[in-house]
C-alpha cells in the first residue's frame, strides 16, 4: 500500500509539473495554453534526454517534432499559395485572388524560433500569413533561413537580407503587383529582431545609393 501511494504521489507531482501553469485570472482559454505548455515541456525534456544519451542533437530532435506541424502550400478560395526561392532562399508567397484596381501592399514576414527552430511551413505561420494576405489584401512573403546550430550567425541575417533585397527588385515587385512604397517588414520573436536589423540595413543601403545617384546627376 505504501509503495502504491508513493507511485501515485510521484505521478501526481509529475502531472502537476507538466500541466499546471500559473496564469492571470483574465487569461483567455487557459487550458489551451496549459496544454501547449505541457507539449513544449515534454518535447524539450525528451530532446534533452536523447542528447544526453548521445543519440541526437537537442535542436535536431525539436525540429523533427515540429515537422509534424508543417503543412503544404495549399491555395484556397481567397488566397493563392506557392513556394519559390528568392536569391536561393526558400519563401512561401501568399497572393489574394480577388482583383485589385491598384498595386497591393507587400508584407515580408520572418518567422521566430531563436534562429534555430521553425519554418514558414508551420501551420501557425501559414495561417497567419494566409489571414494577413486576405485581411489586408496584401502580398505576403513568408521567408525561411538557414538555422543554428548548423549555421552560425550572421548566416540567418544574410539569408533574410538577401531574400528581402530580391523581393524589393523592381521586376519582382511588378510580378506580384506590389506597390514599392508600401512594403512592410515584420517578424515574431527572433524573427522580429531580424526584421529590425534588415530594415535598418536596407534603409541605409537605399540612403547611400540615393546620395550616390544624386551626386552623379549633379544635385549635391
Amino acid at each position: 500500500m505504501g509503495r502504491k501511494s508513493l507511485y501515485l504521489l510521484s505521478v501526481g507531482i509529475l502531472l502537476a509539473y507538466y500541466v499546471y501553469t500559473p496564469l492571470p485570472e483574465n487569461f483567455e482559454e487557459p487550458w489551451r495554453m496549459m496544454l501547449f505548455n505541457t507539449y513544449l515541456k515534454s518535447a524539450v525534456h525528451l530532446a534533452t534526454f536523447l542528447e544526453m544519451l548521445g543519440l541526437n542533437h537537442l535542436m535536431d530532435s525539436m525540429m523533427i517534432g515540429m515537422s509534424f506541424d508543417e503543412v503544404p502550400p495549399t491555395s484556397d478560395e481567397n488566397v493563392a499559395v506557392t513556394e519559390t526561392t528568392f536569391n536561393h532562399i526558400p519563401v512561401r508567397v501568399y497572393v489574394p485572388k480577388r482583383k485589385s484596381e491598384a498595386l497591393r501592399r507587400g508584407v515580408f514576414y520572418i518567422h521566430g524560433g531563436g534562429w534555430c527552430l521553425g519554418s514558414a511551413a508551420l501551420k501557425g505561420y501559414d495561417s497567419l500569413s494566409r489571414w494577413t494576405a486576405d485581411r489586408l489584401d496584401a502580398v505576403v512573403i513568408s521567408t525561411d533561413y538557414r538555422l543554428a546550430p548548423k549555421y552560425h550567425f550572421p548566416t540567418q541575417f544574410e539569408d533574410v537580407y538577401n531574400a528581402l533585397k530580391w523581393f524589393l527588385r523592381e521586376k519582382v515587385l511588378a510580378k506580384y503587383g506590389v506597390n514599392p512604397e508600401r512594403v512592410a517588414v515584420s517578424g515574431d520573436s527572433a524573427g522580429g529582431n531580424l526584421a529590425a536589423a534588415v530594415t535598418q540595413q536596407v534603409s541605409e543601403y537605399s540612403r547611400k545609393n540615393t546620395k550616390l545617384d544624386s551626386r552623379r546627376l549633379g544635385f549635391s
